[in-house]
């Protein structure tokens, strides 16, 4: 057979001629349909590989660039949220997309760090007036303001505040099978190891010269420079003096844990059932040796927050040994202070999704063993995997027994923390602390309007889409060498936008996160969309599938009946689904509205007892019905308890 090579040459000719990597990378542009709850009107997002980014309006009046993991994304708003999602994809070179995918990443820290300065400076104000107002001897205020703001983080595994304070003796040591006992008689031989390594006086010398530290802490002082934010939005680095306050003051508890040889806080830890094997033994002596060395290794160490690595590697070394001298699992408790509560109401209401989460809470927690097994060794990070399991699957399986559970807040690391002790505090005079409070509420209030330049929300000029917009903007700026002409920015942008994304979207007109998609589309170079369906989607399509279409539509279409939502206490309280049923989606959201009227009605009745709850959720319920009228979808449900791994598993999350 005679094969005619010509029009093969000419196409592989053709192609070298075309630039490399032209157009070999894109992105996606996300639109998220209207819902209850956070960005209600509907909400846009920006992809890149499998990072997202987002704007999202917070109280502050503020709006914050946010990054999420695709598959968190997805979960959040697919499946919580119940939301569908639009996607565009768009194609670019590899260099436009970096180009955007770095800035965006740039911005989110700039910004993170900007905030996280804001919070450093409130703390550093609440420290500055409890130190003043000790010495005015105002003990109203020493009682009321700062616990829950300055605490110290892990110190609650072995002191309570009284015992901290010195208000309350341990006493006789609880014997709980073993475990405070041993830990006891396990940091005496700790504390021994120690004086063997560094000297007898180690720790007293140290204690002393952590001391002298606190007694000559001050804050640093505030630059005087016109603007605190710089070209890529950075704040310059400022100490925190209440983080190196409480730093100091953690690495004090350490060294009093050693020295008294304190036994761990009854509830700083929890036993199991579970039974350790021969083969999990060994591992656990190999961890049981590294996190000996890694104690004395943090006992000596420059690290700020030195104290803090010492009494989780404490606590965790106790956990471990007193599993292999059982023979059962013991664990230290790594959930935080502020963990979300399940009520045992809830867990009824909701008890067949709390049950998955169960089953895939026991499921991970016995893949977690087996993978320390096959490794044959265990590092800090893995055993860190395999205590939060063992935390969420046995916090669940208190649901059972018709009690209170934590939902969420486990955590990498225990940080059960406790209030600042009296015990030492900075030598500074009143005018010290006076000037020092003056100076700061300067450099605070002036980051605040800086912040407030940048970042103010606005429904129309500055929201979640115009935001985006104007953050690519500032990427194809960036990119560029030469200064651009003020008068000639407008168009000199819509030109490069043109260059590298296909055409140009004005964020001023399309501040609207539906028409903005449109934009999108018609605009910049879309080589793919997809509509990702939302959970209920797929439940509803899964049932059509297997009964007859009319009966389902009847059964789902309203709350009482519908087998596959319950009520959710965070929406607001309604009768009929509109996302699925256009034709009657006026009638439907008359219903819904009427709803919304008698729950607010009933708020009224019921505001002595639940603080105006039911008045404020029956308004918005009333706000979120109306446009139902008009055949604009806004209610949908909520599914709060979901399994992760459930939405993970579904071979249409996302990929």
């Amino acid at each position: 057979m005679h094969v005619n090579w010509k029009p093969v040459f000419i196409s592989i000719f053709l192609i070298a001629l075309l630039p490399v990597n032209a157009l070999a990378a894109s992105f996606e542009y996300l639109y998220l349909e209207a819902s209850e709850g956070n960005s209600s009107g509907g909400h846009s997002a920006i992809q890149f590989g499998d990072e997202i980014y987002h704007f999202q309006h917070h109280d502050s009046g503020l709006i914050r660039l946010l990054k999420q993991d695709k598959q968190e994304f997805h979960f959040l708003y697919r499946f919580l949220q119940n939301r569908r999602i639009h996607i565009s994809q768009i194609e670019v070179s590899e260099a436009s997309f970096k180009q955007l995918g770095d800035y965006f990443k740039l911005q989110f820290l700039a910004q993170n760090r900007q905030f996280e300065q804001l919070d450093d400076l409130h703390k550093d104000r609440i420290l500055l007036r409890r130190l003043l107002y000790k010495l005015s001897s105002n003990e109203a205020f020493l009682d009321a303001d700062f616990s829950s703001v300055l605490r110290l983080d892990a110190v609650g595994l072995f002191y309570n505040d009284q015992q901290l304070a010195g208000k309350k003796k341990d006493g006789h040591i609880t014997n709980i099978n073993g475990v405070r006992l041993q830990s006891s008689q396990l940091i005496k031989m700790l504390h021994k190891k120690i004086e063997q390594h560094y000297g007898q006086d180690y720790l007293k010398n140290r204690r002393d010269q952590i001391t002298t530290r606190i007694k000559v802490l001050a804050p640093e002082p505030w630059p005087t420079a016109p603007a605190i934010l710089s070209k890529d939005n950075f704040p310059p680095v400022m100490p925190s003096f209440a983080e190196s306050y409480t730093d100091y003051l953690t690495g004090l508890v350490a060294i009093k844990v050693l020295e008294e040889e304190q036994s761990l806080q009854p509830d700083a830890f929890f036993i199991t059932p579970e039974s350790v094997t021969p083969e999990e033994k060994k591992v656990l002596e190999n961890l049981r040796d590294q996190l000996a060395l890694s104690l004395l290794k943090s006992v000596d160490s420059g690290r700020s927050d030195w104290g803090y690595a010492v009494l989780v590697n404490l606590a965790r070394f106790i956990a471990v040994d007193q599993s292999l001298q059982s023979g059962v699992w013991v664990f230290i408790d790594d959930f935080a202070t502020e963990s979300a509560w399940l009520g045992a109401d809830q867990f009824s209401q909701h008890v067949e999704q709390i049950y998955i989460q169960i089953n895939d809470a026991q499921n991970n927690l016995i893949q977690t063993r087996k993978t320390m097994l096959t490794s044959g060794d265990m590092t800090e990070t893995g055993y860190s995997m395999l205590e939060m399991s063992a935390n969420r699957y046995f916090e669940l399986l208190k649901g059972k027994q018709q009690k209170p559970v934590r939902y969420l807040g486990e955590k990498a690391l225990p940080t059960k923390s406790v209030g600042l002790p009296d015990w030492l505090v900075p030598g500074l005079t009143q005018q010290q602390l006076i000037t020092a409070l003056t100076e700061q509420d300067k450099y605070e209030n002036k980051l605040l309007q800086e912040l407030a330049a940048h970042y103010r929300y606005d429904l129309i000029t500055r929201n979640c889409v115009t935001q985006l917009f104007g953050t690519i903007d500032l990427a194809l700026l960036a990119q560029n060498k030469m200064d651009v002409d003020q008068a000639k920015k407008v168009e000199w942008l819509s030109n490069e936008s043109t260059k590298q994304l296909g055409g140009d979207v004005s964020a001023f007109y399309n501040f609207i996160p539906f028409m903005s998609f449109k934009s999108v589309q018609e605009h910049y170079r879309v080589t793919n969309s997809t509509v990702f369906s939302s959970y209920r989607d797929q439940q509803l399509a899964t049932l059509y599938t297997q009964n007859a279409g009319l009966m389902v539509a009847l059964r789902e279409s309203n709350i009482f009946s519908s087998t596959l939502y319950v009520y959710n206490p965070d929406d607001a309280f309604f009768v009929f689904f509109t996302d699925d049923n256009v034709a009657f989606r006026p009638v439907f959201g008359l219903f819904n509205t009427v709803a919304g009227i008698g729950q607010s009605l009933f708020g009224f009745l019921s505001w002595p007892f639940d603080s105006g709850q039911n008045l404020k959720s029956g308004a918005t319920g009333v706000l979120m019905s109306l446009p139902e009228l008009l055949f604009f979808n806004m209610r949908k449900g909520s599914y709060q308890y979901l399994s992760y791994n459930q939405f993970v598993h579904d071979e249409n999350w996302g990929d």
